[in-house]
């Protein structure tokens, strides 16, 4: 069976949180990890402080401008005019105009500490921790059998010790901001999951693997892939989407052998760096224009 689908972590469906193969809560900031609390909750999927009052998140969870974002449990306001879509332009040729990333503003300082993106991108083998928002799994392994005679395949739950071909976990109604982490298994990958190509790297989960593996599942987009340099940790990369088996009950799973993919961003440095550093401006014809896009946003939802 081959992987059969890359899907938005957003809000077109139920959102879910990073499921760890443990089985274990990860609900609270590691020793030594200062930015838990830098990951915040949009429209049921995640969002990350940077600083100067800006957030980072997929574009396919923001849609536009919101009219707030969470952080440990607060809502902050947003700044009219302050939406910015990241650029493809001078990466490679073909690329589509914009990637799956976007920044806006709060209006109001959450007091939360500076991320530093990384300028350089990831290695195989790299680790990473990912932080997002979303349901928690259930406390023990599912296990299907798989009919691959069929287009899509079919899964079946079977409890051991019926022989099985899949496990992995389902999730239930609890939704939280959590942390995992996992390995860089490809470096250097273009994807697209109907919101733009985006220079990613790519995570494989492995539910045999270390304590802590993690899988992004819906409700991750826009969460943090932060990497520890020895003397600090750094934004590596940002959660947008996931790769599911065929026929996989889907996004609601995270099955052993799926990968998550995170927007690569040591390519967009340059640019988000650049927007992070300035201070937009408002006025009254502003805000009137962002309060009609977002009533024509809700409506057609």
């Amino acid at each position: 069976m081959m992987k059969s689908a890359i899907v938005w972590l957003g809000v077109t469906l139920a959102a879910h949180a990073v499921v760890i193969d443990s089985g274990a809560l990860n609900n609270t900031a590691p020793m030594g990890q200062p930015y838990f609390g830098n990951v915040g909750v949009l429209n049921g999927a995640s969002a990350i402080y940077l600083s100067n009052q800006w957030v980072m998140t997929a574009s396919h969870v923001a849609g536009s401008l919101p009219a707030s974002v969470s952080f440990g449990g607060t809502s902050y306001a947003t700044q009219a005019g302050s939406w910015q879509q990241i650029s493809n332009s001078g990466l490679e040729p073909g690329l589509t105009a914009f990637a799956d990333i976007v920044l806006f503003r709060l209006a109001t300082s959450p007091g939360l500490p500076t991320l530093t993106l990384r300028t350089t991108a990831p290695a195989v083998g790299n680790n990473v921790m990912m932080i997002g928002n979303g349901k928690v799994q259930e406390a023990g392994l599912t296990y299907w059998t798989v009919n691959t005679a069929p287009d899509p395949d079919v899964w079946n739950e079977v409890t051991l010790p019926t022989p099985f071909d899949r496990e992995g976990f389902k999730t239930t109604a609890a939704n939280q901001v959590r942390w995992g982490t996992n390995e860089v298994a490809i470096a250097d990958e273009t994807v697209n999951a109907g919101a733009g190509d985006t220079k990613s790297f790519i995570t494989t989960y492995n539910t045999t693997g270390a304590s802590n593996e993690a899988q992004g599942v819906l409700g991750d987009s826009g969460g943090a892939v932060l990497f520890d340099t020895g003397s600090g940790w750094e934004l590596a990369g940002m959660m947008h989407a996931i790769g599911t088996f065929d026929g996989q009950p889907s996004p609601t799973t995270a099955v052993s052998g799926n990968e998550t993919y995170h927007a690569n961003l040591s390519a967009y440095a340059s640019q988000v760096n650049a927007i992070v550093a300035t201070v937009p401006e408002t006025s009254s014809s502003m805000l009137v224009g962002m309060a009609m896009l977002m009533c024509l946003t809700r409506r057609l939802r």
